[in-house]
């Protein structure tokens, strides 16, 4: 039952990020912007992990799923 909140937090975390990076992508003109793309799809990805394993009890299932719909609505905010 731990999982799930990690495994429905990490789901809304790509998707948000799709939204995201279909939208910044395009707009970024200079050379390190794939290094900047892969550093914060990974800190979006790993943050729904970190609050998994900070917290426990309820927070250990709500904070992932949490996160997962704050950058899903950052990105379709984007969209």
């Amino acid at each position: 039952m731990n999982k799930l909140g990690l495994i429905i937090g990490e789901i809304l975390v790509v998707i948000g990020l799709f939204f995201i990076d279909r939208f910044l992508f395009p707009t970024l003109d200079y050379f390190g912007k794939y290094v900047f793309f892969i550093a914060f799809n990974l800190f979006c990805i790993f943050l729904p992990l970190f609050f998994y394993k900070k917290f426990n009890g309820i927070l250990k299932i709500a904070m992932p799923i949490i996160i997962g719909i704050a950058i899903l609505l950052l990105g379709i905010k984007f969209f």
